[in-house]
């Protein structure tokens, strides 16, 4: 699977959880969070854009931005957790 196809799956079900097959550490994987919306001082809500996390091997969650590699060139994005491949 490609970034893209995450990209649409995980916002069309944020249950779902990824992870690359080259990650050789268990347990990490990534999530699209569900949209939300924020108010501006204004008043004024806006939707904010959707946002990928990160969970990594130690335990720690973080907003999450793909290498190049991992965003134009990966295509062994699947749905599961690192260390737990799909079969």
């Amino acid at each position: 699977m490609r970034w893209s196809d995450l990209l649409r799956r995980g916002t069309a079900d944020p249950t779902l959880t990824f992870a690359r097959k080259k990650w050789e550490q268990p347990g990490k994987f990534v999530w699209v969070a569900p949209r939300e919306t924020v108010t501006a001082p204004t008043g004024k809500e806006y939707p904010l854009c959707v946002t990928v996390y990160f969970k990594d091997a130690d335990d720690v969650v973080k907003p999450y931005q793909p290498s190049m590699d991992g965003m134009t060139e990966a295509e062994d994005w699947y749905v599961g957790v690192s260390g737990q491949p799909p079969e």
